[in-house]
């Protein structure tokens, strides 16, 4: 199959050796990791069939919602550390020597999956 050639600025980057390797990452229904070597050098490296499609097949299933712009301003309103496990649940006041942010998502649902205070 042939390769579409880019813009010259384009190929001024890819002359560029200090840009190699980097990752190109794609979410749509699902989510695929890339790593470029080189122009003609990509490998895929990993992925996972959790993405858009998993979270709207959720909002639909649960909430009712098929649009996502709603679902996006209905999550404005939402507190996930009530749900989510966070550092700080982890670490307690050890959070911050660790360097991490206490209020980062270290497991997504996990206060349902063990139910640690869960309350909604």
């Amino acid at each position: 199959r042939s390769t579409p050639r880019p813009s010259s600025a384009a190929s001024d980057v890819y002359k560029r050796q200090d840009i190699w390797p980097f990752l190109v990452v794609n979410v749509g229904s699902g989510v695929s990791m890339i790593k470029v070597n080189g122009y003609h050098s990509f490998e895929r490296v990993s992925g996972t069939m959790i993405g858009g499609g998993t979270l709207m097949g959720l909002a639909n299933l649960l909430l009712g919602i098929t649009d996502f712009e709603e679902l996006m301003e209905l999550s404005k309103k939402g507190q996930n550390g009530k749900l989510d496990m966070l550092v700080k649940d982890l670490s307690g006041d050890k959070s911050a020597a660790s360097g991490l942010k206490e209020d980062i998502i270290s497991s997504s649902f996990g206060k349902l999956a063990s139910g640690i205070g869960v309350k909604y």
